[in-house]
């Protein structure tokens, strides 16, 4: 939707049973801003490499960026320098590994990439910095931070904002339901922090959402917990919230979530961690508490629950920090790098 004049952009997804992003890159191709979306079947092995070379030689791009930094988008990247795809570029969106076996593993993905003439992006300084000390040969491409809508998400949050009537103080928290994230530690906080009135609510879906339902029985927070599933709204949730809350772990390599709650200003509360660190500026975005601390974790929030003018501060700071991650300047950031 970013692209300079001249360019235009085919999306190819893999998996057609993800069609969550669907409407938003059909409004796209419907604005001229993308030209089409191709489902395709990926399986893995050579059956991948043959689907995906079919559509590269059929479409001859110049570039490609492979949204995912795994081992089967080396049979993509193979196919991409088969049909002659000049530039190609993989999103690391993740921290590296510290286990040792999975450290190892990601460094040999890093070395096929490279072999390939893939160069690998980390979306944050933090990414980057976790794959340090680099064995000898390996590299990383520049640092191309996630990029945000910031205008768009602050527009659609103000619009339920201004139309909220009076009710229950909500503390959201917007994350797949995954072990890179650590609701759990945010469950048990607000068990110990809960005050009268405030509701949780946890937006995303994953492989845990049993696990964190069960604890939320557990805890007996049915009546004030809320697992509101994937949502296709999250700036009107965010525009319905008091204060955002991000309890995630070291693996988070940046989150986007965390941008798009400043953007609808609102205050943040997140784990300190290197990727949350980074994003809010070393705490002067948000506050930053132990990972993993229940402890901290339920003073923060019963903290900033009993402080409304403390919140405000931190919404102003917030949402001027959005602005870092503009949505313009991250594509011009990956054009820069496809089109040198």
């Amino acid at each position: 939707a970013n692209s300079p004049a001249g360019i235009g952009g085919v999306l190819l997804n893999l998996d057609p049973a993800a069609q969550a992003m669907r409407p938003a890159f059909q409004a796209c191709c419907e604005r001229g801003q993308l030209e089409t979306i191709l489902d395709r079947k990926g399986r893995d092995g050579l059956c991948l490499a043959m689907t995906c070379w079919r559509v590269f030689h059929r479409h001859r791009p110049q570039a490609l960026v492979l949204y995912a930094f795994s081992r089967p988008m080396l049979w993509v990247a193979l196919a991409a320098r088969l049909a002659g795809v000049s530039q190609v570029r993989a999103h690391i969106g993740n921290a590296a590994p510290v286990d040792p076996a999975a450290r190892r593993r990601w460094f040999q993905l890093l070395r096929w990439f490279q072999r390939l003439g893939v160069v690998a992006l980390p979306c944050s300084e933090a990414v980057d910095r976790s794959f340090a000390p680099l064995p000898r040969g390996l590299r990383l491409g520049p640092v191309v931070p996630n990029g945000c809508d910031v205008e768009d998400v602050a527009m659609r949050a103000a619009a339920v904002r201004h139309q909220r009537a009076p009710s229950a103080p909500v503390i959201l928290m917007v994350a797949r339901l995954d072990v890179i994230k650590d609701q759990p530690t945010l469950l048990r906080a607000f068990a110990q922090a809960r005050q009268p009135g405030w509701q949780l609510q946890l937006v995303g879906d994953g492989p845990r959402r049993g696990e964190l339902q069960q604890l939320i029985d557990e805890l007996d927070l049915t009546e004030v917990v809320h697992v509101l599933g994937r949502r296709g709204d999250v700036p009107e949730l965010l525009g319905s919230a008091d204060l955002f809350a991000f309890s995630t772990t070291a693996a988070e390599g940046f989150g986007i979530a965390l941008v798009e709650a400043m953007a609808a200003g609102l205050p943040l509360i997140a784990s300190d961690v290197p990727a949350c660190r980074e994003v809010l500026a070393d705490g002067a975005a948000g506050w930053l508490v132990p990972a993993g601390n229940v402890q901290a974790w339920t003073s923060a929030l019963e903290e900033l629950m009993a402080q409304p003018k403390t919140r405000k501060r931190l919404a102003k700071a917030a949402a001027e920090r959005a602005k870092t991650y503009g949505i313009e300047a991250c594509a011009n950031r990956w054009y820069q790098e496809l089109m040198p």
